[in-house]
């Protein structure tokens, strides 16, 4: 390994072996390098209430567990499955004190809209009505599993195989998660727009 060259610039690999060495400062660059995403992860699953401690969370357990970090998987993989199931618990302890958690999904929906393009469609649909700045909003109306799905393979640019890894589900459930969770925002999108040009149609 090059210990010239700059942390950033090393591998996440890399960046393991040495905190495996008890190099506290590629710690600090992975934290650098995953922090946002993470959060933003985080975010999706369990909204913003304790979205920054939950993050937090995330790497403290990422730092107790790395020892026995094997690369069996890719690093990234392993630190999103960490925070995917961190936040699965906490939203079964809110599920427990009586809040409204849905954490499967709810039965199966009356699709309306058929969306069999590539993950740039409904990007484009969005953009073309205007109201990308609503869209987290909505996804956070999803079920889990497709918010957590949606977020990974959209904003993430995760592969549907290293999602199974994370979601601990099969490939199969992976595609069906998306599928059904961009027909739904689809729905959702459309219903907003719909919603939005009537109003001001009435004003």
């Amino acid at each position: 390994m090059d210990e010239t060259k700059p942390l950033a610039e090393l591998s996440d690999e890399e960046l393991v072996e040495r905190c495996q060495d008890n190099d506290h400062r590629a710690f600090t660059a992975i934290v650098d390098r995953y922090k946002h995403k993470v959060h933003w992860l985080v975010r999706r699953m369990v909204g913003n209430a304790e979205d920054e401690d939950l993050t937090q969370e995330v790497f403290v357990r990422a730092y107790r567990a790395m020892p026995g970090f094997q690369g069996r998987s890719s690093f990234r993989t392993w630190l999103y499955r960490i925070a995917h199931n961190l936040c699965l618990t906490e939203l079964r302890r809110r599920s427990r004190r009586g809040e409204h958690v849905s954490l499967e999904e709810e039965g199966e929906e009356k699709v309306h809209w058929m969306l069999s393009g590539p993950r740039e469609d409904l990007e484009h649909e969005i953009e073309r009505r205007d109201i990308s700045g609503k869209v987290r909003t909505l996804v956070e109306k999803l079920p889990v599993p497709y918010r957590t799905a949606l977020t990974l393979f959209y904003l993430q640019q995760v592969r549907y195989e290293e999602i199974a890894e994370i979601m601990d589900v099969p490939l199969g459930t992976v595609k069906t998660y998306i599928h059904r969770g961009r027909l739904r925002l689809r729905e959702l999108v459309l219903a907003e727009s719909d919603l939005a040009e009537s109003l001001e149609g009435s004003q």
